[in-house]
């Protein structure tokens, strides 16, 4: 038995090594006549122009008093005169934001005898008005309520998601018909999406700072004087076949 099991070793190592061989030589000759993944990268960018339907703007009341607490009282009557005169002017609360509270210790009047410390108290909202056209009309019930500052204007669109959607499918449909211009010429042709890359957008926004006070017979003209630009950038890479 142990002579039989010593003979049979031989025949196993030399069938084994024939196998080897097959299977490498199988695999050699399938790599040679494999053709070799092939990919092209294209970027494609778009920019999609709107209209803004919605205006945005900060608001501000002002307050001086001898006590830091008077300071804060006044300007709290103040603050909530305004907020009424938004709401009466169909502001929604959701579209107000306070930005910013702050009470100061100041001197004024230096170097005259009118010379003293005051606390300043400021409160400011941020305002989004959905009818732009009635922008102007909203601003000055803000002012007549008492508020003394008016800055930054800014103008938007109400559904900036949509626009990015529209900015996005455009850009990918410039980058597929380079990349189709672009095999074609090298004698091959696109096939799947390897991968996709937004590059980057940008939103410009319109605007200016200034401090408003009007008389109430007459309503702030509020105009955008451009389209609002949405810009998408993306790179594309996609398989070729021949």
């Amino acid at each position: 038995m142990k002579n039989r099991s010593s003979l049979a070793w031989p025949a196993l190592v030399v069938l084994a090594a024939v196998v080897g061989f097959s299977a490498s030589a199988l695999a050699s000759s399938d790599d040679k006549g494999a053709r070799p993944n092939s990919r092209i990268t294209v970027s494609g960018t778009a920019t999609v122009s709107t209209r803004p339907d919605e205006a945005v703007v900060d608001l501000g009341v002002r307050s001086e008093a001898a006590e830091g607490a008077t300071a804060m009282k006044a300007n709290a009557t103040k603050m909530s005169a305004v907020l009424e005169a938004l709401a009466e002017a169909g502001v929604d609360r959701q579209g107000i934001e306070t930005t910013r509270v702050s009470l100061e210790r100041r001197r004024v009047d230096r170097r005259t005898d009118r010379e003293r410390m005051v606390f300043v108290a400021q409160n400011s909202i941020q305002v989004t008005i959905i009818d732009l056209d009635a922008a102007g009309s909203v601003i000055d019930a803000a002012v007549r309520a008492g508020a003394d500052a008016v800055r930054n204007i800014r103008f938007q669109v109400s559904n900036p998601t949509e626009v990015r959607r529209q900015a996005l499918q455009q850009a990918v449909h410039t980058a597929r018909a380079k990349a189709d211009a672009m095999a074609a010429a090298a004698g091959a042709r696109v096939t799947d999406v390897v991968s996709i890359t937004e590059q980057g957008d940008g939103v410009p926004e319109v605007g200016y700072d200034r401090r408003l006070a009007f008389p109430s017979a007459i309503v702030t003209p509020i105009v955008p004087t451009r389209d609002i630009e949405t810009r998408i950038a993306v790179s594309v890479v996609w398989q070729l076949a021949g």
